[in-house]
């Protein structure tokens, strides 16, 4: 099973709904640009985070691909943001204190990254191809889950960036072998296609 990762595209920071946002143009055409490549790869399915700039990103992808997309709550980024939208510190640097109101500590999200790496771990067939569109905090914890170790980690992951991870079961260097890590692609031009894709997904 072949896994790409893929970070939202850029998007416009909402002030008072940050989980509620537009995708830029210069987004748009990082979310194309990622979706040529990875239809080039023939996916087979195609997941994405809930939040309205992943989703917009994978319908990009879903346009491309030509495949279903399948919203996963398990993609979305940490809830780390408290009632009163006071700044709070690193979950990791916290994580043996409980969160404040209205966060998510990082055990719990590390448990629901676990709960669905495991499930496709579970399904998995080599033919496999499988998009997960999802946000930075996913991509650390899957890293910490994989390499394993307590330090913090925190890793580098442009907008519209992927990291493809392979599960190989029973291979002898191991069971998990990362290919590439936040690669991004030459964006398209400003063209018909690029305002089409705008006005179907965005409007």
């Amino acid at each position: 099973m072949h896994l790409y990762l893929l970070r939202h595209a850029e998007d416009r920071a909402g002030k008072h709904d940050p989980h509620n946002q537009l995708l830029t143009e210069h987004g748009r055409r990082q979310a194309q640009a990622a979706a040529l490549w990875l239809a080039e790869r023939h996916p087979t399915e195609l997941r994405t985070s809930t939040l309205p700039r992943a989703r917009r990103t994978a319908d990009i992808v879903a346009h491309h691909t030509d495949l279903a997309v399948r919203e996963d709550p398990r993609l979305n980024e940490i809830v780390w943001a408290s009632f009163e939208g006071e700044l709070l510190p690193n979950p990791r640097e916290d994580r043996h204190y409980p969160p404040p109101p209205g966060a998510e500590s990082w055990h719990t999200f590390m448990t629901r990254v676990a709960t669905c790496l495991s499930e496709l771990c579970r399904q998995a067939t080599e033919d496999q191809r499988i998009v997960l569109v999802t946000h930075s905090g996913f991509f650390d914890a899957v890293h910490e889950l994989l390499c394993g170790g307590v330090g913090r980690v925190e890793l580098s992951v442009a907008h519209g960036g992927t990291t493809h991870w392979q599960y190989r079961p029973g291979d002898s260097g191991g069971a998990w072998l990362l290919h590439q890590h936040n690669a991004t692609f030459t964006l398209p031009p400003l063209n018909d296609e690029t305002t089409v894709a705008a006005t179907e997904f965005h409007a």
